[in-house]
């Protein structure tokens, strides 16, 4: 791969609307609790083991940042530190963090109290036999509170049809960086510059997959087949983690039916390295999509990468909202992992972030 061969992806970008672009304006995070979110891990730590899993509640702090804080307050490696997902910064934030410390008896732990001011809360420790991963946790609860927002039919329609439909799985430009930092730091290392940071070349790497995914979704959505399924489609469960092919034209009026329940929804793909692949109208479709970008995949797939699969539809479970001393409209919903709140809020209004 040479470096000419690599154009600068476009930030920002334009994405579809489901259904059609808002006219209502808002705002959101003024305040950091107008943004809470609770992680839902999905199991419960079973007390006794070498990691240390710290519950801790964070305001307007990164969480790569409390992390590295983390491993230096418990004494070891920031390696030796992880957590499932990275949350928003500016918001309100409920989540684990593992620490990994072997060989060491519970009687001596770290002095976790140093952890606690005003912007982190350490809740509870508690000790588990294994590694807190990325991207473990079932999903996480959002309360959401959009300000200076007007009450409209039109707003209550879009408002019906996410709790009908869901909204599409975009990624959100916090994914990005900073006005698209993140591409660009991507741009740079498939040209050959190095980037010490493991983290930073990761998160560069996962940025460019996610935008080609947006780009496809966008296609989707724009075109209506964002939640209808072609010969070969891969669909996935609502849980999240079952995956299979939709077969011949004759199985299609099954699997629609079960999209339009929300039992299935038809996916995307992470790009990357791939096994012999089946010709057939959805992949030939998803080829054409994003035959503009062939490089850039190509680019990824030198990096090791492996491709992967992802919803096209967010499905927020529990969906309710309510208007709140008169122009703040108040959201509630939980997510699945790896979804973002933003997505959906953007399908709302055209928020304004101070």
């Amino acid at each position: 791969m040479t470096a000419p061969e690599l154009q600068p992806l476009n930030w920002p970008t334009e994405l579809a609307y489901a259904s059609g672009e808002p006219t209502s304006k808002g705002q959101i995070k003024s305040q950091c609790s107008d943004f809470i979110v609770t992680e839902d891990l999905g199991y419960v730590p079973c007390g006794e083991g070498e990691h240390v899993y710290l519950d801790i509640t964070k305001t307007d702090t990164n969480t790569d940042f409390l992390a590295r804080h983390i491993a230096k307050v418990a004494g070891v490696p920031a390696r030796q530190v992880s957590y499932s997902g990275l949350k928003d910064r500016r918001g309100v934030t409920r989540q684990w963090f593992g620490v990994h410390l072997p060989g060491k008896a519970e009687t001596v732990d770290p002095d976790w109290q140093q952890l606690h001011s005003p912007e982190v809360n350490l809740h509870q420790t508690v000790r588990h036999l294994r590694k807190l991963k990325t991207g473990v946790h079932q999903g996480n609860v959002f309360s959401i509170r959009l300000r200076n927002m007007n009450a409209t039919e039109a707003l209550e329609q879009k408002l019906r049809l996410i709790s009908q439909q869901g909204a599409p799985n975009y990624f959100g430009d916090q994914r990005f960086g900073r006005q698209g930092g993140n591409l660009n730091l991507a741009l740079l290392m498939l040209q050959g510059k190095r980037i010490k940071d493991r983290f930073k070349r990761g998160m560069a790497l996962s940025s460019v997959r996610s935008y080609l995914f947006n780009q496809l979704l966008s296609a989707r959505v724009h075109d209506g087949t964002w939640l209808t399924a072609a010969v070969g489609e891969r669909c996935m469960f609502s849980d999240g983690f079952s995956q299979f092919d939709a077969g011949a034209e004759i199985e299609l009026d099954e699997v629609q039916a079960r999209i339009y329940t929300g039992d299935l929804a038809p996916t995307g793909p992470m790009v990357g390295a791939v096994g012999h692949v089946i010709a057939n109208p959805a992949s030939d479709y998803e080829a054409q999509i994003l035959a503009p970008w062939w490089p850039w995949i190509e680019a990824l797939i030198a990096q090791d990468m492996m491709a992967q699969r992802r919803s096209l539809r967010l499905w927020p479970k529990d969906f309710t909202w309510c208007w709140c001393e008169g122009d703040i409209l108040e959201l509630n919903f939980h997510l699945m992992r790896g979804s973002y709140a933003t997505a959906l809020v953007r399908e709302i209004t055209l928020v304004e972030q101070p």
